[in-house]
């Protein structure tokens, strides 16, 4: 890398400008008798120290570039590489399970688990905090999104202990939900461009409903960043555009974790439509 940053600060148009001839050396080389009386010696090491300060400063600025992309690349865009790995071997075991003529409930639940597991993994080395990640379908079907009551279907491996006899017993309502509710009224409305629910300071929001809450002590819940995205096609029809299979909720102990504008949305949505199929094949069979 140094090689090439020498190579690149050699051959920058400054320079061309500089020594385009002698006679536009010799100026610079004379700066010092010509403007400070200095003696010629002088004035034509004060104008060769001055080449050599600008050709370091630009050396240093080329290298700050240099670093700063290799830290992007290395610490924040090689996340998304790994994810795409991760998410492989995931996808390899959803393929698998689309290949069966008859999907058992207990192959289903064991794909997406190791599913979740993925996802946390994923968007713990993203967060470096400790996210937990659920799917979450309505117990029934129906056109009134907002009335339907949700059940947890998994979680990741880690946190399987949310599931408490209390959490079970509660009716979690989509109305009742901020997350839930606020994407059914984007679903109803037809936007199916921006369907994600994000909230990075949930402790801060007044208005923030959830069900969940009575099953903590002050109803504190364990996190505090959220990134709810639902299960549906992204190229939807009139068919479809509205068939809500469920949701896929990934939550972070701390805050400001999930990112709006970049890669967390997309990648949610891509995993939400490759398994749309799935649960459409489970609900028909």
């Amino acid at each position: 890398m140094l090689k090439e940053l020498l190579i690149k600060s050699v051959k920058w148009k400054v320079w061309t400008w500089c020594l385009s001839s002698f006679g536009a050396l010799v100026t610079i080389l004379l700066l010092g008798r010509n403007f400070f009386d200095m003696d010629i010696n002088k004035s034509i090491l004060l104008g060769c120290a001055s080449l050599c300060t600008i050709w370091l400063f630009r050396f240093l600025y080329l290298l700050c570039e240099a670093l700063i992309k290799y830290c992007h690349n290395t610490f924040i865009d090689s996340i998304w590489g790994d994810a795409i790995v991760e998410l492989k071997n995931a996808y390899s075991e959803i393929h698998s399970l689309r290949k069966q003529e008859d999907i058992s409930d207990e192959d289903f639940i064991t794909v997406m688990v190791k599913l979740c597991d993925t996802l946390k993994k994923i968007f713990d080395k993203k967060t470096k905090a400790n996210c937990c990640v659920s799917i979450k379908l309505p117990i029934s079907s129906g056109d009134n999104l907002e009335a339907l009551e949700l059940y947890n279907l998994c979680r990741d491996s880690s946190h399987k202990g949310r599931d408490t006899d209390q959490y079970r017993k509660i009716k979690h309502r989509i109305i009742a939900n901020t997350a839930f509710s606020k994407i059914v009224i984007k679903i109803l409305k037809g936007n199916q461009k921006h369907l994600a629910y994000v909230n990075n300071n949930i402790a801060d929001s007044p208005d923030y409903e959830n069900t969940s809450r009575e099953c903590y002590t002050n109803g504190v819940l364990p996190y505090n960043s959220e990134l709810v995205y639902p299960i549906v096609p992204i190229k939807g029809n009139e068919t479809n555009e509205r068939d809500l299979k469920g949701f896929i909720c990934i939550d972070c102990n701390q805050s400001n974790m999930f990112d709006e504008n970049r890669y967390d949305i997309p990648m949610v949505q891509g995993v939400a439509d490759g398994i749309y199929d799935l649960f459409t094949r489970r609900n028909n069979g």
